[in-house]
């Protein structure tokens, strides 16, 4: 009887007692309740049944309306506390420009989970809309997490906005955004930091699954030929120089991460069996 209930008690050891999430991203070590750690646990929470009632998910979104920057419309990804711990140097608390990195992802996750009349469900109301916006209006290729957030949001917020024509103009636009971002030559895929299919799309059938179905399924081959002599995948971006100690358990926490991930895939895809 672990299974649910196993993963659910162990995502509660990383909340706060204000409800936000800590030390989730193996990037960042931060003890203190941040936007990218929260993040993370929302894709989590998006694997799996959970109840949006339950004393975990309401602190949750009292911490994101807590948290909410008003001047910027934005969840704040840097905090100056990252700096006393160990983190990748791209966690660096600077100034930052506002981005949908990872606030797009939180609001959709908010609009579908939330209570409508809450005040986190007017703040993700206001930045949805504008990512909405901002996906139709960006000529450009689109930051690739970035892009990824705002692929996160729009499939949690179709039934909300199917009628709004912003938004079902943004599901034509989001897939020519993701189309700029790919990289195609699949030589790159393993041998340097490059935006493979499964970075895009979140899952099958999932927003420009279908389109990509034969690319998916190609990263998948490749993935296959690419493994490192432990049998999983290598990561491809290095802050050893920094914390060398810290940065070898983040290595081993991301390989998981990467194992789990290309697994589930296989399995979505009908590549593997599932076991039942």
């Amino acid at each position: 009887g672990e299974g649910l209930d196993g993963i659910i008690k162990y995502l509660m050891r990383y909340q706060n007692p204000d409800g936000g999430f800590h030390s989730l991203e193996p990037d960042l070590w931060s003890p203190h309740s941040n936007a990218l750690a929260t993040w993370t646990a929302i894709n989590i929470l998006r694997e799996i049944p959970f109840d949006s009632l339950s004393p975990m998910v309401l602190k949750l979104f009292y911490y994101l309306e807590e948290s909410f920057d008003q001047t910027t419309n934005r969840w704040k990804m840097l905090d100056p506390r990252h700096n006393d711990y160990p983190h990748a140097p791209w966690w660096t608390y600077r100034e930052e420009t506002p981005s949908f990195n990872p606030s797009a992802s939180i609001a959709g996750f908010i609009l579908k989970h939330s209570n409508p009349l809450g005040k986190a469900f007017k703040y993700a109301n206001k930045v949805a809309r504008e990512a909405i916006d901002y996906i139709n209006d960006t000529e450009g290729p689109i930051e690739p997490h970035e892009l990824r957030c705002l692929i996160e949001m729009m499939q949690d917020v179709s039934d909300l906005y199917g009628h709004y024509a912003p938004y079902k103009k943004a599901k034509n636009n989001i897939i020519l955004h993701i189309d700029q971002a790919l990289e195609k030559d699949t030589n790159l895929w393993f041998t340097s930091y490059s935006t493979k299919p499964t970075q895009l799309i979140t899952s099958h059938p999932g927003l420009g699954s279908q389109i990509y179905f034969d690319l998916l399924v190609e990263e998948l081959s490749v993935a296959i030929k690419n493994r490192n002599e432990q049998g999983v995948w290598s990561i491809t971006w290095d802050w050893s120089k920094d914390y060398p100690e810290a940065y070898k358990d983040a290595k081993r926490q991301w390989e998981g991460i990467q194992a789990l991930n290309y697994l589930r895939w296989m399995i979505q895809l009908g590549m593997v069996e599932k076991e039942s």
